[in-house]
């Protein structure tokens, strides 16, 4: 069962990488490829949480939010996960509670992007991205043009999603495959 959690999520990333654009650049041709790429993406986090959890016995909800799945596994793998992060990716970013809380903030903020994305025609108009699909709630916590936002505060990125993926990714396959 693992293995094939595994097997799958590693399917959904690799949809997700070939819509992802080269280089960051959003053109004509790759524009229709940008739900399908946070969708994919997410997914794979899903999954790959999902595989995590199994292989280390916890017992995980039927759910698609990314913080509540991940907060469920051992605190010795969402650290794990959360050194991955920190220190690959081109991160490099040493470990302090402004680095910790700007990966929690953007975990939150990417929690339901499967749910969001799959359902973009409820809520898209002219811009799709991850700020425009926020709800209002998390809007108020997180968008930089909210009056709630401190100065100072960690902002929240659109290429956690991936970053986060990458991160699953290397530890899931780290700790199942190579057990």
């Amino acid at each position: 069962m693992i293995n094939t959690i595994l097997f799958n999520a590693n399917e959904f990333f690799e949809a997700a990488r070939r819509c992802d654009f080269p280089k960051g650049e959003v053109t004509k041709d790759n524009f229709p490829l940008m739900i399908p790429e946070f969708v994919n993406r997410a997914f794979a986090c899903e999954l790959y949480i999902k595989a995590i959890a199994e292989f280390t016995k916890v017992n995980i909800k039927k759910n698609h939010k990314l913080d509540e799945l991940f907060k469920e596994i051992s605190d010795s793998d969402q650290e794990a996960i959360y050194s991955l992060w920190r220190t690959t990716n081109g991160n490099n970013m040493i470990d302090s509670d402004y680095v910790r809380k700007q990966f929690w903030d953007n975990l939150e903020a990417i929690t339901n992007v499967f749910v969001r994305f799959r359902y973009a025609h409820e809520w898209i108009t002219t811009t799709i991205s991850l700020e425009h699909s926020f709800t209002a709630e998390q809007f108020t916590k997180f968008s930089p043009m909210s009056a709630s936002k401190p100065f100072g505060s960690p902002r929240v990125y659109s290429g956690f999603l991936k970053q986060f993926a990458i991160s699953l990714k290397v530890y899931a396959e780290k700790l199942i495959l190579f057990k």
